[in-house]
């Protein structure tokens, strides 16, 4: 008896094509119920706040009353800095954060993970279980009086910020060490490289996209950062979170979202900067 006899005589033909019929239907139900979920909740707050920072007045109607640009002319100087601070802090600590985690992951390499490897792994990723608020009391705490006073400094900031994407930038750098450049490495180093030649020439062009994707997770955590920010911040100091948080607390929900909006544009801008693939050409002669 054939394969096809006995397939046949188990499943009518037509009862498989119903089947079939009745599942890609089911998919393409699921794909638009997927692709409605993630318009309501991702894209329609954005529009939403777009929407917010060009209107004159939006009360009780589906669309704004009518549409102005004069929450973008009332913006002051305060707002400005505080965008403009916003974006420093965001690529430092992007670019700390990538330069420790790499350090860390390659220290870490080819070590036990049941002994010190282990240890520093998990402390490493600590900042992940500890609520941000948490973490931001810690850090105040350990950091207000001297010798290591940085309550007065900006650098606290820096560093609760730098704190919480470290376990995020180490997991990138950690996750593109295949054992294929580890092989490259060592084939380097047995030709007489040394290892600041090996690193140059050998690691990191392989590790470039993983660097790239470290500098643009970091920098959209630390821009959307507030709740260790808010715990820690000096007098003076201000980044947008905690500027829009302080107009809506007065129920200016309109200036914050032009505040916003101007906060979106900039990291949007960095973030397709980071991105930018270089050109083989420069590449090649650097």
């Amino acid at each position: 008896m054939s394969a096809e006899f006995r397939i046949e005589h188990a499943v009518p033909r037509h009862a498989i094509g119903w089947t079939d019929a009745l599942l890609k239907h089911a998919s393409r139900v699921a794909l638009a119920l997927a692709a409605f979920a993630c318009f309501w909740l991702f894209v329609l707050p954005v529009i939403v706040v777009a929407l917010s920072s060009v209107s004159t007045q939006w009360s009780g109607t589906i669309l704004p009353a009518g549409y102005s640009l004069r929450w973008f002319e009332r913006l002051g100087s305060q707002e400005y800095d505080a965008l403009l601070t916003s974006l420093e802090i965001g690529f430092g600590v992007s670019a700390l954060g990538t330069i420790l985690g790499l350090w860390l992951a390659l220290a870490l390499e080819g070590r036990d993970r049941r002994g010190l490897g282990a240890v520093v792994d998990a402390l490493v990723m600590v900042p992940n279980g500890v609520p941000s608020v948490v973490l931001g009391l810690a850090v105040l705490i350990a950091y207000h009086q001297k010798p290591l006073d940085l309550s007065s400094s900006a650098a606290i900031v820096v560093l609760v910020q730098l704190a919480l994407i470290l376990p995020f930038c180490y997991r990138c750098a950690a996750a593109a060490l295949r054992p294929e450049l580890t092989v490259l490495r060592e084939a380097a180093a047995s030709l007489g490289a040394p290892p600041a030649m090996v690193l140059r020439r050998v690691l990191l062009p392989q590790l470039v996209p993983a660097l790239r994707a470290s500098l643009a997770l970091g920098f959209a955590l630390s821009l959307g950062e507030l709740g260790a920010t808010l715990t820690v911040y000096p007098p003076g100091f201000a980044t947008v979170p905690i500027v829009v948080i302080g107009q809506v607390e007065r129920g200016y929900y309109l200036p914050a979202s032009a505040l916003s909006l101007l906060m979106l544009g900039a990291s949007l801008a960095a973030l397709l900067l980071i991105a930018a693939r270089v050109p083989r050409g420069s590449r090649a002669a650097s």
